[in-house]
């Protein structure tokens, strides 16, 4: 891979995280609605597979409720040891840090008014959602359902590594968690 491409992605990649912390910069308009009405932050949560099972004891808003830990790590494939988060976004990690996949929720169209404007270079997923797109350059899968919108971040996916496989596993999760959004 060239050096030119591999600063293109982490630009992208830059500008994805900057985006998705923005949208939970305590803005009340960043919360997402469901938020309010769905009961609490530590209710459990559906898995790809249909079981349930609360996240982790460090999860701190309704964005780390809507997947569990272990349907994250079947998805992305390293171990997801703690979560940290609010009410719009979550980090799923592993022990390290090192390895992590970012949960945004958005709770109105003005709010992912930003990342719809990534859309126009992405390939759309088609049967998920309103609205579907898949950045494989950014390694970011956002799914729109109404006025809400899901963002899947996992960093490594966006180098490469995975292809089509690391589009396919996030679409697994958006599919266990758009009953939440």
């Amino acid at each position: 891979m060239t050096t030119r491409l591999r600063i293109g992605q982490a630009a992208v990649v830059g500008v994805a995280l900057v985006m998705t912390l923005a949208a939970c910069g305590g803005a009340s308009s960043a919360t997402p609605s469901h938020a309010i009405t769905s009961g609490p932050a530590t209710a459990s949560a559906p898995v790809a597979s249909g079981t349930t099972e609360a996240s982790s004891p460090g999860a701190s808003g309704a964005a780390c409720t809507i997947l569990t830990m272990d349907a994250v790590s079947q998805a992305t494939g390293f171990t997801v040891t703690q979560t940290n988060g609010t009410d719009a976004i979550c980090y799923y990690q592993n022990a390290d840090q090192s390895q992590y996949l970012i949960v945004t929720l958005f709770s109105s169209q003005a709010d992912m008014a930003t990342v719809l404007q990534i859309e126009p270079g992405s390939e759309h997923v088609s049967g998920l959602g309103d609205d579907a797109f898949w950045v494989a350059s950014a390694g970011i899968l956002f799914v729109r359902k109404g006025d809400h919108g899901l963002e899947l971040l996992d960093p490594d996916s966006s180098f490469g590594a995975g292809g089509t496989a690391s589009r396919d596993a996030l679409v697994t999760l958006a599919r266990a968690a758009l009953p939440s959004v």
